[in-house]
């Protein structure tokens, strides 16, 4: 096989086929005494395979990798192979050319990672275990093969930052989108010529983002890509906004549902922005004969759909939109809470302080003004549950410049949140300076640096969290599992939470909430 495409075993992976949320447990510590094959067979089984051990699905991004180097006309389709990590050695052959690998959060230096390792601290993360299980066996076949080793994604910045490409023997590196540059790079390194050890690849026009030719993990189809509301914390969201075409989105979810698949997982960092001129203003018509078009695909096999984000702001501006969106999708909703189907997406809350908003993430409120950012959030959840529309929403604690005041409002917006009675699961993270975001260079942020009130934003998401969604989790286990949790929680309370003081912060009123339930 002349060019091999991989990724870590845990982004080859669907999980539980209707909850993507439940990936991001490989940003979680690896136990030692848990080995691998076990994680592999009840956390991240790995996705089915094909003729030539190629992937049945396969992550997004190297989909339009093996589409972009297809539709060069520089590559023929049987030279392309996506396979999972544990089958390199059963492909990569003499002939091999490239080994191309994608990454997503190679070392765990991403918002989730780094914040719960830190609060379970036991080892690394489990997709650091698994990047490292990876290179070790491209490592491996190489010094027999004589590849070359190309790598991309949205985590390449850890390996540069850290300064480990050379350490990893990566030939060349590409930053930013690839589907333009990929085929080049591919090309020249086959014929021999000299290519740079790093490239950044420029934005590609919505019109040359090619059509994957193979199923996606999760029937993940993107609808847009980049944001342009500016918050300096993010990466997409300071990259001009496109709308892919409508007739190339419908191609990409009958693709899925032609090898298979029956739902189908509509990336994008805002549904609102699908066709829109500026950020704020949804383009009603767009919205709905997008949706409208996909729902069409129920005699292919549709039978789920979900949105992976929203804006909070809009979703307030256009309530007569929300509602209709939530109204059309909830027949095709992935969950349940409370014995009916709801429409689930992610929410940025990011911050209770409007001070921070106006300095960070103006754009993200608009058309609200930043100290209108409180009521904002908790009317625009509350609209969105009206309509069976539940959120999980991400809160980032530490912000550069963050002081007490501001922790104070968020922590005071967390209790406005529970006291409104809204079921939104609250996600608080520690802030990272993310590879190629605006605010790259501010220091990272650890919880011996935190204060008080802001462990508290942790200690009180949590138990909100337990409050609104435990009595469905825990009430479903059966009586050994709960007892086996029930000894596992105390033994974490005493030995392993009272190391650090914001450890037993958190944990101690986490468990009293925990009691209820075990």
């Amino acid at each position: 096989m002349k060019i091999v495409l991989t990724a870590p075993a845990t982004e080859m992976s669907e999980y539980d086929e209707k909850n993507p949320a439940i990936a991001f447990s490989a940003a979680f510590p690896k136990p030692r005494t848990i080995p691998r094959s076990y994680l592999k067979k009840h956390l991240y089984p790995p996705v089915p395979k094909i003729e030539g051990y190629r992937v049945k699905y396969a992550p997004l991004g190297l989909r339009r990798i093996e589409a972009a180097l297809i539709e060069s006309k520089l590559f023929r389709e049987d030279d392309i192979a996506i396979v999972h990590p544990d089958d390199l050695d059963k492909v990569v052959e003499e002939d091999t050319r490239i080994v191309g690998v994608s990454v997503k959060d190679p070392f765990g230096l991403a918002y989730v990672s780094t914040t719960y390792s830190a609060l379970v601290g036991i080892g690394e993360t489990i997709n650091r275990y698994e990047f490292n299980y990876l290179i070790k066996k491209v490592s491996k076949l190489r010094r027999k093969h004589k590849f070359h080793v190309v790598m991309g994604g949205q985590g390449v910045w850890q390996i540069t930052r850290l300064g480990m490409q050379k350490a990893y023997s990566i030939d060349v590196i590409v930053e930013g989108e690839g589907e333009e540059i990929a085929p080049i790079i591919f090309h020249r390194l086959v014929t021999s010529e000299a290519v740079p050890s790093r490239v950044r690849g420029k934005s590609v026009d919505a019109d040359a983002i090619p059509c994957i030719h193979g199923a996606s993990i999760y029937g993940a189809v993107e609808i847009t890509r980049g944001c342009g509301r500016g918050c300096q914390f993010c990466t997409p969201t300071m990259h001009v906004k496109r709308s892919l075409p409508l007739e190339r989105i419908v191609k990409d979810i009958e693709t899925n549902l032609l090898w298979g698949k029956n739902y189908i997982l509509l990336v994008t960092e805002d549904i609102f922005l699908y066709g829109s001129k500026i950020p704020w203003e949804p383009n009603e018509a767009a919205i709905k004969r997008l949706i409208l078009e996909i729902l069409k695909r129920e005699k292919l096999g549709l039978k789920y759909v979900q949105i992976t984000h929203i804006n909070l702001a809009t979703a307030l501006y256009k309530k007569d939109l929300t509602k209709w969106i939530a109204e059309n999708l909830q027949p095709y909703a992935w969950c349940g809470l409370g014995g009916k189907r709801v429409v689930t997406t992610e929410v940025g809350i990011e911050t209770g302080s409007p001070r921070l908003m106006a300095r960070y993430m103006a754009g993200k409120c608009r058309p609200f003004k930043p100290e209108d950012w409180p009521r904002v959030t908790v009317d625009a959840l509350a609209v969105m549950e009206e309509y069976d529309w539940v959120s999980l929403a991400t809160i980032i604690v530490g912000l550069p410049g963050e002081t007490p005041e501001d922790a104070f409002m968020t922590l005071k917006l967390v209790d406005d949140i529970r006291e409104h009675g809204l079921r939104t699961l609250l996600v608080p993270l520690l802030f990272i300076p993310l590879g190629y975001c605006a605010l790259k260079d501010a220091p990272v942020r650890t919880f011996n640096e935190l204060s008080e009130v802001q462990v508290d934003i942790f200690k009180e998401c949590w138990r909100h969290n337990l409050r609104v969604w435990g009595a469905g989790f825990f009430n479903n286990l059966p009586r050994i599992s709960r007892a086996i949790l029930k000894v596992m929680s105390r033994f974490i309370m005493a030995f392993v939470v009272r190391r650090y003081w914001w450890r037993k912060r958190i944990a101690d009123g986490v468990y009293e909430e925990l009691k209820r339930y075990l």
